[in-house]
């Protein structure tokens, strides 16, 4: 089975990142290294101060091994048509 985020929901995202930086232990360091995102903006996204960019997202899921796909959507008028 392959687990799928949304990365518009932050929230989840971010639970999701962590769940798989612990999972592979991965140090915060290390992910900060190499993908380029500070752990001080890690510490702000979590604590509610800031929020992540898509950029980031991206950058710290790539550092943890997830593929980044584009998924192609209904139109929106088509979406509401049920």
């Amino acid at each position: 089975m392959t687990d799928e985020y949304d990365l518009t929901d932050q929230r989840t995202a971010m639970a999701a990142l962590k769940a798989e930086r612990e999972r592979i232990g991965m140090s915060i360091v290390t992910m900060e290294e190499k993908s380029g995102v500070s752990m001080n903006s890690l510490y702000a996204w979590r604590q509610g101060v800031r929020q992540p960019s898509l950029g980031c997202l991206v950058a710290l899921a790539q550092t943890l091994g997830f593929d980044i796909l584009l998924v192609r959507r209904p139109p929106v008028s088509d979406r509401g048509a049920q």
